[in-house]
């Protein structure tokens, strides 16, 4: 984990420090796992729905990340979006940098989904369930290896 990037969020109020959880990371991980299980069931007959569980599956897995280093975002407005931030400060020059860095476009998407009705495409879904797929890996070895 980079500690000068996640102590600047740390700094900012962003993050705030807590007892780690590894347990707690743990049955994120695997809460995560299984949207990414969903979210490829279902892309043809729900794409919209596959692609809100393929973003929520790269959110928690970042959660994880988060509760087993003893941290998390404070709640309020933008926690998803400092999230995603914790993630860059965190998981930066893993080889998942292009997933990391798809989070808040993620993000983004899905909030038009959710709030305005806008439609995702088969395609979105696919790219979501692959960045995700990526971060739940990198973060289940941190966490168990």
């Amino acid at each position: 984990m980079k500690s000068r990037e996640v102590d600047a969020l740390i700094s900012e109020g962003v993050i705030v420090r807590v007892r780690a959880d590894g347990k707690a990371a743990r049955l994120d991980l695997t809460v995560a796992r299984s949207h990414l299980a969903s979210a490829a069931a279902v892309v043809d007959s729900d794409p919209v729905g596959a692609f809100a569980l393929a973003y929520d599956a790269m959110r928690k897995a970042l959660v994880a990340h988060m509760r087993a280093n003893g941290l998390r975002v404070r709640s309020g407005v933008g926690a998803h979006y400092q999230t995603g931030r914790y993630g860059l400060a965190a998981l930066d020059g893993q080889g998942i940098d292009g997933a990391l860095g798809e989070f808040d476009t993620l993000r983004s998407l899905r909030n038009r989904s959710e709030y305005r009705g806008a439609l995702v495409k088969e395609a979105d879904v696919y790219e979501a369930i692959s960045h995700a797929q990526a971060v739940v890996d990198i973060v289940t070895g941190e966490i168990d290896g």
